[in-house]
């Protein structure tokens, strides 16, 4: 901010002060400096051949080498000994419930939306310029996604033992 004559508004004590202030942060952090007593630990010290302060830590001792063992055992020997080795209180989940069996009219609808696109791809490929085939394809397509919407659930059944997590 200028005034009219394009000087600082401020006054000349308010600009001193703040030289002031700046001055005063900056000799406080140069004193701090000059204390002796650094504020980082003594391993980061370095003198002024730039050797570390302190010895480094000694090298690790090698660790001892792995015993390799070779099986000349039958699979029905390996297979006991993982059985031996393996304890039984790991989680085995159920089997899965099968799956629901799908009526005619489902069956129908999931061709239509696999095979009107598929059709498509075919006659592009062979170069059939029938128009019948397209509109076949586009027909099965959007009558067997329409069939598949109208089918959903509209919500969940209350008894489902599989509801996901419940809090």
């Amino acid at each position: 901010m200028t005034d009219e004559r394009g000087e600082d508004p401020r006054s000349e004590d308010a600009r001193d002060s703040d030289d002031a202030a700046w001055e005063q942060i900056v000799a406080s952090l140069r004193a701090s400096d000059t204390d002796g007593e650094a504020t980082w630990p003594k391993a980061e010290d370095v003198g002024e051949a730039d050797e570390p302060a302190e010895e480094p830590p000694p090298e690790p001792e090698p660790a001892a080498p792995r015993q390799v063992v070779i099986w000349r055992g039958s699979e029905e020997d390996v297979d006991a000994e993982l059985e031996r080795a393996i304890p039984d209180e790991h989680f085995v989940p159920p089997d899965p419930p099968p799956l629901p069996r799908a009526d005619a009219i489902t069956w129908a609808a999931w061709i239509g939306v696999i095979g009107g696109p598929l059709l498509l791809l075919l006659v592009t490929v062979l170069g059939v310029g029938s128009g019948i085939f397209v509109l076949i394809a586009a027909a099965g397509f959007l009558g067997g996604f329409a069939v598949l919407l109208t089918r959903m659930r509209s919500q969940r059944d209350p008894y489902d033992p599989d509801d996901g997590a419940v809090v």
